[in-house]
């Protein structure tokens, strides 16, 4: 296993008089610090001249937890906001052109999930499929929407797992992050109503009920775990693997997770007209812009995505939080809470690197 690290970039370190190539290496080292679906980190990259191919890795999707690969994406989408944000930082200009969606397949597997024969691999994992690529260009256009402040945050963001208070989140930070969503097909919306997010709480237990009553999720879950991907040390790893595998702790965990979600002033859902490769990349795409912006401010984001990994339950929510001409694809809670400066760990971008 490979050893995961956490040095955070310097930007006096950026490379200004080297090479386009080179500037985009040195700009992956902030994409890499996107949050990811148990920080799965499952992304890939390749670099020629100043274009940066970034493909999702599927030998680091949860198979069982995330069936469909919707957690992979979005997970994806999230480091190609990171990577943007910072190439408008260091002034540069890009263009994003996303992979076609290929009708829900795959790259390298046929419509049965089965290799086909030639297909690029890396060594000792399964195939993985092109996302989307950016160009990189030596000068900018200026044109971005972002708001600049949010280079200064990649660094900073974390995903804290603690206590929401019941403090309000004023409408105007609202309407700033509505302005985040990026694609006329994607939407977000937020639940504020007590009532409303209470029945979402219900539906959560429901759904760490149903999960963890899965062996095959429990081994799953069990196995990342004790990885050390979560950042726990190897004992507690350990421990926290075997506890997993062994013990049906999903009433514990419902009741955990639906107290959580109740501790939170707002829920919000992102939405998409269609589940495409593409919206699920600009779904991970507008949640990271806005977590980026909720830590510019001092509110907390957690995302939960049990709900959305049972159709069934996925199918309540959309119900529960009237979404009913879109399809939810990323669920998180958000407000303020006391600080969490847990640090997952990272992979070494080397490894990341084809």
């Amino acid at each position: 296993m490979t050893t995961q690290t956490r040095r955070e970039p310097d930007s006096d370190e950026f490379p200004a008089d080297a090479a386009l190539a080179d500037q985009a290496a040195f700009l992956l080292r902030y994409a890499i610090l996107a949050p990811s679906s148990h920080n799965s980190q499952p992304w890939t990259f390749a670099v020629v001249d100043g274009e940066i191919r970034i493909y999702a890795d599927e030998s680091r999707r949860l198979s069982i937890a995330d069936p469909d690969g919707r957690e992979l994406d979005v997970s994806v989408g999230c480091a190609l906001e990171n990577l943007l944000v910072a190439i408008e930082h260091f002034g540069l200009g890009y263009s994003v052109e996303y992979a076609p969606d290929n009708g829900g397949q795959r790259d390298g597997e046929d419509p049965d999930g089965q290799t086909v024969p030639g297909a690029t691999k890396r060594a000792g994992a399964e195939p993985y499929h092109h996302a989307a690529t950016v160009t990189v260009e030596p000068t900018s256009d200026n044109s971005s929407s972002r708001d600049p402040v949010l280079f200064d945050a990649i660094t900073e963001r974390r995903t804290n797992h603690r206590p929401f208070t019941d403090r309000a989140i004023p409408q105007t930070l609202f309407d700033r992050f509505e302005t985040c969503v990026t694609g006329e097909q994607i939407g977000i919306e937020f639940v504020t109503d007590s009532s409303v997010r209470s029945d979402i709480a219900a539906l959560q237990t429901r759904a760490d009920e149903r999960q963890f009553a899965n062996p095959d999720y429990r081994a799953e879950l069990g196995r990342w775990i004790g990885s050390g991907a979560l950042g726990a040390n190897w004992l507690t790893a350990r421990i926290g693997q075997l506890a997993v595998r062994h013990l049906d702790i999903g009433e514990r965990e419902g009741q955990k997770d639906s107290t959580l979600l109740t501790s939170a002033p707002a829920i919000a859902v992102v939405t998409a007209e269609r589940d495409t490769l593409e919206s699920r990349l600009r779904v991970g795409q507008t949640f990271e812009r806005i977590a980026l912006l909720a830590t510019i401010e001092g509110l907390a984001v957690h995302p939960m995505s049990q709900i959305l990994e049972v159709p069934a339950f996925s199918e309540e929510l959309t119900a529960i939080a009237g979404l009913t001409e879109s399809i939810p694809l990323h669920l998180f809670r958000l407000g303020y809470a006391e600080s969490d400066s847990t640090r997952t760990p990272r992979r070494p971008l080397e490894d990341m690197l084809r």
